[in-house]
């Protein structure tokens, strides 16, 4: 889990109290942001695999699986 996403589950239950206030919108909306481009990084890589397996072109695949292993960890994939 990023941090991001922590901050994410903190908005929600803040929403949920009826304390989130307008004044956290610009943090919300640049979680919301980052964790959209998490999202598409981690699709992208996965679909990525997908065709290294159907060619199977294991070099391929095993430098796609590290860049998607650093990316859950750190947020960013590694340019191979």
């Amino acid at each position: 889990m990023l941090p991001v996403h922590l901050r994410l589950a903190e908005f929600f239950h803040m929403h949920k109290a009826g304390k989130l206030t307008h004044a956290h919108g610009p943090e919300l909306l640049q979680c919301l942001q980052v964790n959209a481009q998490y999202c598409w990084d981690v699709v992208k890589l996965e679909q990525l695999s997908g065709i290294a397996i159907l060619l199977n072109d294991d070099t391929w695949f095993d430098e796609l699986r590290i860049r998607i292993d650093a990316l859950r960890l750190t947020g960013r994939a590694p340019k191979l």
